[in-house]
């Protein structure tokens, strides 16, 4: 059964409202991303709609709280419609049903769902976001910046520097095209070696060859494997793989409960990475391209040269500094930070913040859950917020879509066009612009001569405020 269809079904209790259609669509596009996750990680289909659907809770219950509300609202008329908008909607808040909006918060009754000066996202049990602190699954997952823990436990192994080099392997790059490296159960360091050979030092809390990675050459491909993993006795270990900087061609990295490190390096090479229960940290790093995903742990990179920069983490936030490329940052359940990129930007996230200082490229940035500050723009931007209050600065065309509200500051001397407009709430412009249209939810108008920039906002709940 299609997730539309599953969802149509439930849905078809209730009167049919504008708020149930949009919890629709919401969950719709929920459903369908949790499932792709399952079925990519080889689940049946149906098995994996109804986990999707079963993960979701009392939906019922929600139905109802909603289809009540609309209801309510329905037969007060349009007289009290006007009414309530007069009490409860303000410059800087708005009051609809449950759902309050104002410059710091959103909230849902007495349950704040979004926070932004505390860059907090509370969905329950569900999924709790507070700065660099992620909660998954009533701390079934636990991330706290560094600190990762899964059903209570600590899987991650960090760098540590006292354990003994046991085993030392090098390898000729001559005519190779890929390199797969795969440590499931290890820190992981990679770094430039001295010479023009791949370098493997491991190191280990207790020696046994047994231990000691497995190593094959395919034609042009070169595998690295972890070795064997002792049943009773645990051991540590941690890895440094050095390679040249003459290095090209692809190199994959898995990295499974323990930290990933890259510094120091630079080389012409497609980088594939992926850590699992662990942190990742890049350091002065050049390579031509990097595709880096992260499940369950927070990622940090500071100065990073690559044509294309792909980042992905799920339960833990992404602090980036000093990227120059084309980037895009994907997060579920973690804030982003960002500071100083030079390139083109797209940031996704999907319950928690997004804080940007400083690019010099053109902004594309989408907020499911979670506020949206930007500072030092000075490309085009495309803002989109689903939940929490959006504040840019403007020195380019900005386009900004939200469902609370917006806060735009353009510099003092800036010419500039404007559309804007709100379902619910208040539009302020300038006291010095000049309207074609100035209505109360939607002015269109210029500020100063011959305007080269265009400032667009959509605010479907919340005041939106231009000076």
């Amino acid at each position: 059964m299609e997730i539309r269809t599953r969802l149509d079904q439930l849905f078809s209790k209730y009167q049919p409202s504008r708020a149930l259609t949009e919890l629709k669509e919401e969950r719709v596009g929920d459903l369908t991303e949790a499932v792709s996750e399952r079925v990519n990680d080889g689940m049946q289909t149906d098995k994996a709609i109804d986990e999707a659907v079963n993960q979701i809770g009392d939906l019922d219950s929600l139905l109802k709280e909603v289809a009540e509300d609309s209801e309510s609202q329905s037969t007060t008329g349009h007289n009290r419609q006007s009414e309530s908008k007069t009490q409860h909607s303000s410059q800087s808040s708005v009051h609809v049903g449950k759902l309050h909006i104002t410059d710091d918060q959103v909230t849902w009754g007495d349950h704040v769902l979004v926070d932004n000066d505390k860059e907090k996202v509370d969905l329950g049990s569900l999924v709790q976001v507070e700065g660099d602190h992620v909660s998954v699954a009533n701390g079934l997952i636990d991330v706290n910046g560094d600190h990762v823990t899964v059903n209570g436990q600590e899987p991650e192994r960090t760098i540590v520097t006292s354990l003994k080099l046991v085993n030392t392997q090098t390898f000729a790059v001559t005519d190779l095209a890929n390199v797969a490296i795969d440590y499931r159960d290890a820190a992981v360091k990679l770094g430039a070696a001295s010479g023009e050979n791949i370098v493997v030092n491991e190191y280990m809390s207790r020696d046994n060859d047994r231990f000691h990675l497995r190593a094959t050459r395919v034609g042009d491909t070169l595998t690295i494997q972890q070795g064997e993993r002792p049943r009773l006795w645990p051991v540590h270990i941690r890895v440094e793989i050095l390679l040249p900087t003459t290095l090209t061609g692809r190199v994959t990295v898995e990295a499974g409960n323990g930290s990933l490190e890259m510094s120091d390096f630079q080389s012409a090479i497609f980088l594939a990475a992926h850590a699992t229960n662990g942190r990742v940290r890049i350091f002065h790093t050049g390579v031509e391209r990097l595709d880096l995903t992260a499940t369950n742990g927070a990622i940090k990179i500071d100065d990073l040269k690559s044509t294309i920069t792909k980042i992905r983490a799920d339960n833990g936030a992404v602090t980036l500094g000093r990227l120059t490329g084309k980037g895009s940052v994907d997060t579920v359940n973690g804030a982003i930070r960002v500071t100083d990129q030079i390139g083109d930007l797209h940031l996704n996230s999907r319950n928690g913040g997004v804080r940007v200082d400083g690019v010099d490229g053109q902004l594309t940035c989408i907020a499911r859950n979670g506020g949206v500050r930007v500072k030092g723009l000075t490309g085009d931007g495309d803002i989109r917020a689903k939940n929490g209050r959006v504040s840019a600065e403007v020195t380019g065309n900005i386009k900004v879509q939200s469902h609370g509200n917006v806060s735009l500051e353009v510099p003092a001397g800036q010419s500039y066009q404007f559309d804007l407009r709100n379902e619910d709430g208040t539009v302020r412009a300038p006291r010095d612009a000049h309207f074609t249209l100035d209505d109360r939810h939607h002015k269109i108008g210029t500020v100063g001569e011959n305007p080269a920039v265009t400032v667009i906002v959509d605010s479907r709940q919340g005041s939106v405020d231009i000076n």
